[in-house]
């Protein structure tokens, strides 16, 4: 609730000068169950938006994430929540990304579901995405790469780059 300005240079180029609360939205969970704004309160989460089929930035960050979690467990028993939402949940159905972040430890939460849905939160945390088809008729999705850090409260609140260490980013949080 402090002033944004009053923060050091390096965390103002990470934090939100107001946070942005999660709008109501339901997805499905990699398990078949329902996700919504209600299993964000009460811990902090960090939610990764990406797609199975990408290449390169997704298999990393999703590295990266599960890195950042052993760093936080090994300081104690830290609540923070790791999550992967699709943004091709057309193609990402729950068993698939069940299968895909097993590679990446048993206590990530994949969400998937309705386009609306999809929309809804990623919307009210500034996250884009877009399907992207190339002159050879290659498919792909361009989205946001940031890890968006959500509080207890349900606010949208930073967005860390990627491509960095998981010990800089447990600093930065």
């Amino acid at each position: 609730e402090r002033d944004w300005s009053s923060a050091p240079p390096a965390l103002q180029s990470i934090l939100w000068p107001t946070a942005r609360p999660v709008a109501d939205f339901e997805l499905s969970t990699q398990h078949d169950r329902a996700y919504s704004k209600v299993d964000l309160l009460g811990h902090w989460s960090l939610l990764y938006f990406g797609y199975l089929q990408c290449p390169d930035v997704c298999p990393t960050t999703l590295q990266t994430l599960r890195g950042v979690q052993k760093l936080l467990q090994a300081d104690g028993d830290d609540p923070t929540r790791f999550v992967f939402v699709s943004v091709d949940p057309d193609n990402d159905t729950p068993a698939r990304i069940g299968a895909y972040l097993s590679f990446f430890g048993d206590d990530l939460t994949g969400l998937s579901g309705n386009p609306q849905g999809l929309a809804t939160l990623a919307g009210s945390l500034g996250v884009m995405y877009a399907e992207h088809v190339d002159t050879d008729g290659t498919r792909s999705m361009d989205h946001t790469t940031s890890i968006i850090v959500v509080d207890a409260q349900g606010r949208g609140v930073a967005a860390l780059p990627g491509g960095q260490t998981p010990q800089a980013m447990v600093e930065q949080l």
